[in-house]
């Protein structure tokens, strides 16, 4: 029976060593995840929430059959008429992506610098300072996976050093990163073990690590049932 004890106990320390560091940082995460309010993490703190601009009664000349036209797309499946930096245009979406059109002129355009760096500061409700911006065609950082290229990446002074990501060829804001969202992902990553791509539950540390974790939590049950039959067994003084 000592013998026995002695073993599960050997296991048991063997099985927390080993699972410990990286239940330490489940722990650690789970604490970031439940203290990080969800709207700060997603960049919608400090967002400019004026109602949404109205279409302008003048200045729309080019109709949505000459925009199809216009943006070279083939398969158009989705003309949208809004705004953009406070002039008219369209929004088209069809085989191969999609294109801006200007209502006025009548020309597809992409975003370039200037216009990212404005949507960029109009997106926010105190516009700040606009450290850098570039252009990012390939290779996007682990803050932007996923999502498609080429987009604007504007930095700005703010306190939480956001970054707004703007869609190249269609001005949409793609994303909204700062430090909340860093740190979240930092532990995100921890958690799901998923030490590349970050977001794979199904990798074999993670369901590794899982299994020595309950091997340590039943091993421990077993040490306590143990001395719990020692202690019934002992007699009565």
């Amino acid at each position: 029976m000592k013998k026995k004890q002695r073993t599960v106990r050997s296991i048991h320390a063997w099985l927390g060593l080993i699972t410990g560091v990286q239940l330490l940082f489940w722990c650690a995460g789970g604490l970031v995840f439940s203290t990080h309010d969800i709207e700060w993490v997603r960049g919608n703190h400090g967002r400019d929430r004026s109602p949404p601009a109205t279409l302008p009664t003048t200045g729309v000349a080019t109709s949505p059959g000459k925009a199809i036209a216009a943006s070279g797309l083939a398969d158009v499946h989705e003309v949208t008429l809004t705004t953009l930096l406070g002039k008219p245009v369209y929004r088209l979406t069809g085989e191969g992506g999609s294109a801006l059109v200007d209502a006025g002129s009548g020309k597809a355009f992409t975003i370039d610098e200037t216009q990212a760096r404005a949507i960029a500061q109009a997106d926010r409700a105190e516009p700040p300072e606009v450290t850098q911006s570039a252009l990012i065609t390939a290779d996007a950082p682990t803050e932007f996976r996923g999502r498609d290229l080429s987009a604007w990446r504007v930095d700005l002074a703010d306190a939480d050093n956001t970054h707004i990501w703007i869609d190249q060829t269609t001005g949409a804001i793609a994303a909204r990163r700062n430090d909340a969202w860093r740190r979240f992902d930092f532990f995100w990553m921890l958690h799901t073990m998923d030490y590349s791509g970050r977001d794979d539950f199904n990798t074999p540390w993670l369901v590794g690590f899982s299994v020595l974790g309950l091997l340590s939590v039943g091993s421990g049950w077993v040490i306590w049932l143990f001395r719990l039959f020692r202690k019934s067994g002992r007699p009565a003084a």
